[in-house]
């Protein structure tokens, strides 16, 4: 494991693989919370015809970051990292405009609940410090 927390090989931590793949940068802070990043480029499938990324691609992206976290805490403790899937989603405000090609998502993802396979997660993205969702993502894994 990284001494400084930061994880370069997502890909070991999640099924998805390019063009798929919403995480570029992720930071583990402690057992309740994480840092992602991802700098939208310009062949990501989540762009509209404006190249502005879709709410569904940011969704995407946090549930991916949360995906990473829990595989990362899987591994320190030794544990296989299992794939999951987004259970359900709460509480989640979009707001405008919606980020457009080069421009990076800053995700800060916090642990609200984990019993067993489930994880109940809080997040915030934003775009130059403005925040475009907030949410409650419930994964299974």
């Amino acid at each position: 494991m990284p001494t400084n927390n930061s994880i370069r090989n997502i890909e070991s931590f999640i099924p998805q693989r390019p063009p798929i793949v919403m995480v570029e940068e992720f930071e583990y802070k402690d057992e309740t919370s994480c840092h992602s990043a991802l700098t939208i480029s310009h062949n990501n499938i989540f762009l509209d015809e404006r190249n502005h990324m879709i709410a569904e691609g940011i969704l995407e992206h946090i549930a991916q970051t949360a995906a990473v976290y829990i595989g990362y805490r899987r591994k320190l403790c030794n544990e296989n990292v299992n794939f999951g899937y987004i259970g359900d989603i709460k509480r989640c405000s979009i707001f405008e405009p919606m980020p457009t090609t080069g421009q990076k998502l800053e995700t800060d993802v916090r642990i609200v609940s984990q019993i067993e396979n489930i994880t109940m997660i809080s997040a915030e993205t934003r775009v130059n410090g403005q925040t475009i969702v907030n949410c409650r993502m419930k994964l299974a894994n």
